[in-house]
C-alpha cells in the first residue's frame, strides 16, 4: 500500500470503492479494514478459526451488498455490524461456552431481538433499520451480555465454578456433582443462588 493511499481516510477508501466498483479499490479498502475487523471478531468469539470464517464473510459481503451500505455513516460502523450479527449466529449455533440462549434459560435476562433471529434475516433488516437504530440495538445486547459474563467472573468460586459449567459449559447437572464431589441437589441451589447474585450484580 503506498504512502498516499495509507492517508486516505475509511470514507475516501469507501467512497472510491462504491464510485469504482474496481477490484483495486476494494483490495485497498480491504487491507485498511481487514486487521481491526479481525481484532474485534475474534473479541466477540475468541475463536481462531471461527474469527477467520467470520472475517471472510463480512468482506464478501463488503463487496457483494456494498450497495446496501449508507455513505453517511463510516464504513467500519456497517462492516462491524454485519461482523457482530454473524458473530452471534455462530454463538448460538457452535459455541455453546458464549450461548445466549443458556442464560436465559436460567432467567439472565438477554436482550429478546436476536435468540430466535438468523444472522441472514439479520441482514435483510439492513433495508427497514436506520444506522442508528442498529447501533443502539447491539449496544443493548452486547453490554446486557458482557453484563451478565463479569457478573458470573465475580461470584465467589463456590458459585462461579459451577455457574461456568453449567451455563457456558453446557454441562450436566450429575457431571458437575461428579466433578466437585458434591450432592446433586447441592449443585442445584448453587445455580439457583449464583442465578440470583447475577441477576442482582446486572440491575446495580
Amino acid at each position: 500500500m503506498s504512502k498516499k493511499t495509507k492517508e486516505l481516510s475509511y470514507r475516501q477508501l469507501s467512497e472510491n470503492f462504491i464510485n469504482s466498483k474496481s477490484e483495486k479499490d476494494y483490495n485497498v479498502l480491504y487491507q485498511r479494514v481487514k486487521p481491526g475487523l479481525r481484532n474485534y471478531i475474534y473479541n466477540v468469539c475468541k475463536d481462531n478459526e471461527a474469527t477467520d470464517d467470520i472475517l471472510t464473510n463480512t468482506l464478501t459481503k463488503m463487496w457483494t451488498k456494498i450497495d446496501q451500505y449508507d455513505p453517511k455513516y463510516q464504513i467500519t460502523t456497517w462492516l462491524y455490524r454485519i461482523a457482530f450479527n454473524e458473530c452471534l449466529g455462530w454463538i448460538r449455533q457452535r459455541n455453546r461456552k458464549y450461548s445466549i440462549d443458556a442464560m436465559k434459560e436460567y432467567g439472565i435476562e438477554i436482550s429478546e431481538h436476536y435468540s430466535h433471529t438468523s444472522a441472514h434475516d439479520l441482514l435483510i433488516e439492513i433495508e427497514t433499520k436506520s444506522e442508528q437504530d442498529w447501533i443502539d440495538e447491539d449496544d443493548a445486547i452486547m453490554n446486557s451480555y458482557e453484563s451478565a459474563l463479569k457478573a458470573i467472573q465475580e461470584l465467589k468460586p463456590m458459585y462461579r465454578d459451577i455457574i461456568e459449567d453449567r451455563l457456558l459449559n453446557n454441562m450436566k447437572y450429575e457431571d458437575i456433582a461428579d466433578k466437585y464431589g458434591v450432592p446433586l441437589q447441592t449443585v442445584k441451589n448453587r445455580i439457583r443462588r449464583g442465578k440470583i447474585l447475577i441477576q442482582e450484580s446486572m440491575v446495580k
